[in-house]
């Protein structure tokens, strides 16, 4: 048996010349196992940042983006928390979508602007594109009953700020997951 620096072999960290090892992870390993498994790489995934080599010019580039975007979705929260107070609280599906969008953009914006890791990204782009593609269905073919148009206040407003967002969000998105 490998000697430990614990007496657990459950927890023990066996002491190599690299440094302490996790047992059972190494053991995993030594059969041909992958360390940690899918949740570790999805994990590991999500807390991508811009790899080292990029250089710092995109590294910043990108940092600005989710930064602005961040911004956006504060923006397109606060839209649409004017325009359910205004009136769309009286439209029964569309006012709770409303105020459900404005609810989640005032938690996802700071957590971007914090977070800024690719899974925020990820889910801050899925966010402005599915708001965008929701008055876009709105204006054109209709969406849970209502049948809007671009020329209704705040519309052309809110679609620029919401397809900016996702534009950028994709961009940063695209930074984080390259590798060179």
């Amino acid at each position: 048996m490998t000697p430990t620096t614990t007496a657990d072999p459950t927890t023990a960290m066996v002491a190599t010349g690299d440094g302490p090892v996790n047992a059972p992870a190494a053991a995993h390993e030594q059969r041909g196992g992958r360390r940690g498994g899918r949740a570790f790489r999805l994990g590991q995934l999500s807390k991508r940042k811009p790899a080292p080599g990029t250089p710092l010019s995109v590294r910043r580039l990108a940092l600005s983006a989710e930064l602005l975007a961040a911004a956006l979705i504060v923006a397109t929260a606060a839209i649409h928390l004017h325009l359910y107070l205004v009136g769309y609280r009286h439209v029964r599906t569309l006012g709770v979508l409303f105020i459900l969008q404005a609810i989640s953009g005032f938690v996802l914006g700071p957590v971007l602007d914090v977070g800024r890791h690719l899974f925020t990204v990820v889910v801050g782009a899925l966010y402005m594109a599915s708001s965008a593609g929701g008055l876009v269905l709105s204006a054109t073919v209709g969406f849970v009953g209502i049948h809007d148009s671009l020329t209704v206040p705040w519309a052309t407003t809110s679609l620029v700020i919401e397809l900016l967002g996702a534009l950028l969000l994709g961009g940063a998105g695209a930074v984080l997951l390259h590798r060179p």
